[in-house]
């Protein structure tokens, strides 16, 4: 796994990610209900097959150099499920990634034929692989990641870029990559909401 580098609290100042066109990101936390369960680590895979694990400080959360990263308007920022990794980046490290592809929208746009948007459906359909999710609710609070819940890390972004790209492909052949792209402008505004405590549903009759 000599591709993948772990780091304690930040991503270290000597890694220079700024000309990096495209960066998956993946976390993981504890449990799901923001406020209650701690984000403990933050994932960026790059294109080149090289993965950053960055566990973060629980009692500051302070990393200013991946916030830094994150902030850097020249980098897209390949997500799946945008709404939900933007919405703990922001509440934990306030960090607001702002050029995002989210692979769950794109898909839902542009597979509607598909009931199936998960990450691990995604990898199947259109990357030819199979993979297991076992890990996602494993114990991401223990100081020593095993093997297993490393590799998966990993591969939580690992796919990212693939999948992107034949999704895009798919929304330009079918003309609704405009609508996917407005789509994305929308998401930080949800983020908001859901920071202060509305739900999407409010649009709802």
């Amino acid at each position: 796994m000599d591709n993948i580098k772990i780091f304690e609290n930040d991503l270290p100042s000597e890694i220079d990610l700024s000309k990096e066109k495209v960066i998956g990101i993946d976390n993981e936390a504890l449990g799901l209900v923001l406020g209650r369960d701690p984000l403990t680590l933050v994932q960026l895979g790059l294109e080149s097959k090289q993965f950053y694990l960055i566990k973060l400080n629980r009692k500051t959360y302070e990393a200013p150099n991946l916030i830094k990263v994150l902030s850097n308007p020249s980098t897209q920022f390949i997500m799946h499920y945008a709404r939900q990794d933007l919405l703990w980046l922001k509440y934990h490290l306030n960090a607001k990634p702002k050029n995002i592809f989210c692979t769950k929208v794109a898909s839902k746009l542009a597979r509607t034929a598909s009931s199936m948007h998960g990450y691990k459906d995604l990898v199947k359909e259109l990357c030819g692989k199979d993979i297991s999710k076992k890990e996602q609710q494993s114990d991401w609070g223990n100081p020593n990641l095993t093997t297993k819940q490393i590799s998966y890390a990993a591969q939580d972004t690992e796919y990212l870029f693939d999948i992107k790209e034949k999704l895009t492909k798919m929304l330009i052949r079918e003309k609704r990559f405009d609508l996917f792209e407005k789509c994305m402008k929308v998401i930080p505004t949800l983020v908001d909401m859901e920071m202060s405590g509305f739900k999407p549903s409010i649009f709802e009759h």
